[in-house]
């Protein structure tokens, strides 16, 4: 399942967010017994971590990001 959310950083940049639902893999060295988890990234790929309802952080370059409604 994925989903699309937008985010707005300090200078008014919009970012598209994408939320998706990651399946653990079944055979890797850590599993994690059943648990899917979310993962975010931007539109480029760049991994993003959510801090909260509506903050995201880009993990690159540490700078935040506020979500926003379409």
């Amino acid at each position: 399942m994925t989903q699309i959310l937008y985010a707005q950083d300090e200078s008014g940049n919009r970012h598209k967010v994408i939320q998706r639902v990651e399946s653990p893999q079944q055979g890797e060295e850590h599993e994690d017994h059943g648990a899917a988890r979310l993962v975010y990234t931007l539109d480029d790929g760049s991994p993003v971590r959510r801090v909260d309802n509506d903050t995201f952080q880009i993990v690159g370059t540490g700078a935040y990001i506020s979500a926003v409604s379409d």
